[in-house]
């Protein structure tokens, strides 16, 4: 029962670090950019998926190791999906252009994130607490 406990916790947490991390993304990467001031944005779009990689792989504490890896490879396309569609919905904003390097930054940061919050998940489900 406790083990269930913690990984549900975890898995709760994954949930909401997961929605909260797509409603900043497409809040900070769809609106106009009035500001010039970044020459290379990489690092925020590295740091903005970050947490969506994380949550995604969270969300599976609950399950067996051997499916949280197929699961965390399913995060990774939707994650790159997501980077992808955000990158050419800019097309027509204004003060906004896609960019392969800011997709690049996007899967980054997506795939560390899983492999953070992988090693979390497991930690969680194996420790029972």
């Amino acid at each position: 029962y406790a083990r269930l406990m913690r990984a549900d916790f975890v898995r709760k947490l994954g949930q909401a670090v997961s929605a909260m991390s797509a409603a900043v993304i497409v809040y900070a990467t769809l609106r106009p950019n009035l500001s010039t001031d970044i020459a290379d944005d990489s690092l925020l779009h590295f740091m903005l998926f970050f947490p969506l990689g994380m949550g995604g792989a969270l969300w599976m504490a609950q399950l067996d190791p051997t499916l949280q890896k197929k699961a965390r490879l399913g995060i990774l396309i939707v994650a790159l999906f997501f980077a992808a569609a955000t990158e050419i919905a800019q097309g027509p904003i204004e003060g906004r252009t896609p960019s392969l390097s800011d997709f690049f930054a996007d899967a980054a940061g997506a795939g560390l994130g899983l492999l953070a919050g992988g090693w979390v998940a497991s930690r969680a489900r194996r420790s029972g607490n």
